[in-house]
């Protein structure tokens, strides 16, 4: 698939109020399923926020209820998912974002780089993924993660083309220039939802955007609620990369090879 429509749900969300804010979801994946290839939510979109307690009594594995959800609506609307949740396996915790499809759970990956104080309620991660959907590679990450010019290129290095940010993020600036440096040094289109709305002292910002191979935003939403629609043509990914190449020609390399864990899906795990 060359052409990729995307739609991103700048929303606000309750912390705890899982069903409520599934509502929201559900709305949206009805308005916009079936002429959107893929919909993404904010991080945590699902439950908001949690202090640590809250969070070990609202947490939940990948084939839990909430996940079961998800996928019912993306195969009700025949579109793919991309929202962020608080994932249980075993005693652990993880900030986790998943990719589904029409088919079920396509990837999950959990948030590496851990913002101040976040890591008492949540463990970091220690791998990036990427997998194959509808022709292309897409990759994940979450909000802080961005921020270190390391975790886009081992994604991309994973042969990634739609790169796909779920963000809880209050300060714009920082992440809409680190988002265009991501997507143009690395070569690959971009996309970020990031939440809107108030927790406490904290106002989240928006300004979602879509961000292609040159660094060039081509859809951005303001500071308020909204869905902004956007369509990528991925031939300009290889476009980008007809003169140079910077994967190819770089000279400082990652020497963590990647690995297929599953058939379509690759894993870089760190330390």
């Amino acid at each position: 698939m060359e052409k990729v429509n995307i739609a991103l749900a700048q929303l606000s969300c309750e912390e705890g109020r899982i069903e409520k804010n599934l509502s929201r979801l559900d709305d949206v994946v009805d308005k916009y399923g079936h002429s959107h290839d893929l919909i993404v939510f904010p991080e945590t979109f699902i439950t908001g926020f949690l202090s640590p307690e809250v969070c070990r009594t609202l947490a939940e594995p990948l084939n839990g209820p909430i996940v079961k959800h998800i996928e019912r609506q993306a195969k009700k609307s025949n579109a793919s998912i991309v929202v962020g949740l608080y994932e249980k396996e075993g005693e652990n915790l993880y900030n986790t974002t998943v990719l589904v499809g029409p088919t079920g759970l396509l990837l999950s990956y959990r948030k590496t780089h851990l913002w101040a104080g976040e890591s008492s309620a949540v463990k970091a991660g220690n791998y990036y993924r990427s997998c194959s959907w509808q022709g292309t590679n897409i990759g994940l990450l979450i909000c802080y993660d961005i921020e270190f010019p390391e975790t886009a290129r081992a994604v991309a290095s994973m042969g990634t083309e739609l790169l796909v940010l779920t963000d809880g993020n209050w300060d714009g600036p920082v992440h809409r220039l680190a988002i265009k440096a991501r997507a143009q040094e690395n070569q690959m289109f971009v996309a970020m939802a990031n939440r809107v709305g108030q927790l406490e002292e904290t106002a989240f910002c928006g300004e979602s955007v879509v961000v292609d191979p040159y660094g060039r935003v081509i859809a951005e939403a303001g500071r308020e609620e909204e869905v902004l629609s956007a369509s990528i043509d991925l031939s300009l990914v290889q476009e980008s990369r007809q003169q140079y190449h910077y994967l190819k020609e770089r000279r400082v390399l990652c020497n963590i090879p990647s690995k297929e864990i599953e058939k379509g899906i690759r894993e870089i795990t760190i330390q």
